[in-house]
This record gives structure tokens, sequence and C-alpha cells, in this order.
């Protein structure tokens, strides 16, 4: 038994008019969308600001690290020189039994 033409027809239709609907309006919404997310540039006045800000944080890391390696080597003398003070003790007899 063949299928009626009108049904085909009908169930063709029911999908690709639905479909097209999506697509037509879809990619515009879809375009909207991104564009809306899509970050703006930034004016040149604030990137003078943020540029004189990491600056200021440049030199502020750079003195850190200058003085992290001053502690770290001061804590390097100190050790050194503890263990060159320091000679190697051999354990003696128990103060208890030496009573």
């Amino acid at each position: 038994m063949q299928p009626d033409a009108n049904l085909i027809v009908h169930e063709v239709l029911s999908w690709v008019i639905p479909g097209l609907v999506t697509i037509v309006l879809g990619f515009p919404i879809v375009r909207l969308i991104t564009k809306w997310l899509e970050p703006r540039p930034i004016p040149p006045r604030e990137l003078s600001t943020i540029d004189g800000r990491l600056e200021k944080i440049e030199a502020a890391v750079d003195a850190i690290a200058l003085e992290v390696e001053r502690i770290s080597e001061s804590q390097r003398f100190t050790a050194r020189l503890q263990s060159e003070q320091q000679s190697p003790r051999l354990p003696g007899p128990a103060a208890s039994s030496a009573q």
C-alpha cells in the first residue's frame, strides 16, 4: 500500500518549516549574543593609566625579589657560620650515670 502524497508532503513540511524558521531567526539572535559577549576595546586614556600601574607593580616586584635574594644570602651565610663553629661531638656518659 502506497502512502498518500499529501501525507508525505505534510510530514516533510512539518520538519522543514520549523527548521527554516529556527535557522532564519536563530542566526541573527546568535550574532547579537556573540556581539554582546565580545569584549569592548579599552580607551587609550585608560590604557595609559594601566601602563603606569603595571610599571609600579613591576618595580615593586623587582624590589621584593632583591630583598628576598638578600635574605636568602644572609641565611646561607649564617648557616655556613654555624656549621663551621660547631665541632662534631661524641656522645659522652649520661648525667644520671655520673652520679
